[in-house]
C-alpha cells in the first residue's frame, strides 16, 4: 500500500468517511525531539498537500505561530489523508500529538477522539 501522491477532492474523503471499514485512525506518539513533525510532514507530502522537499522542514501540522517560532508541538492537530492498497481506498485520519514530559492527558484525549 501507499499514500497517494495526488490531490483528492474533499467530497471523496467525505464519502470514504461514511464507510467505517475504509477508515484508519493513526496517532503519532513520541517524546520531544523524536521526529513526529518530520513523519507527519512526510505523510502529508505523500498526499500532495506540501512539497516532499519541505517534509521535515515545514512542520505543517504545527499550525500555530508559537509552535513554528519555538519549534515544538504544543497542541495536537489532525488531518485526513487518502491511502490506496490493492485497489481499495482508505481515509487515514492522522493525529499528531505533542511531545512533552507531561503530555499524557492530551495524548489520551487525541487517541480517544
Amino acid at each position: 500500500g501507499r499514500l497517494m501522491r495526488r490531490t483528492v477532492a474533499p467530497a471523496q474523503l467525505c464519502a470514504l468517511q461514511q464507510k467505517p471499514d475504509c477508515v484508519r485512525n493513526i496517532c503519532i506518539l513520541a517524546h520531544v525531539d523524536y521526529g513526529k513533525p518530520t513523519l507527519a510532514d512526510s505523510l502529508v507530502a505523500s498526499n500532495g498537500v506540501i512539497s516532499s522537499r519541505l517534509a521535515g522542514k515545514l512542520r505543517y501540522m504545527d499550525s500555530r505561530e508559537d509552535e513554528q517560532i519555538r519549534g515544538i508541538t504544543m497542541k495536537s492537530s489532525a488531518i485526513a489523508l487518502h491511502f490506496e492498497q490493492a485497489g481499495k481506498e482508505f481515509l487515514v485520519n492522522l493525529v499528531a500529538s505533542r511531545g512533552h514530559v507531561d503530555f499524557s492527558s492530551e495524548v489520551s484525549t487525541a487517541v480517544h477522539a
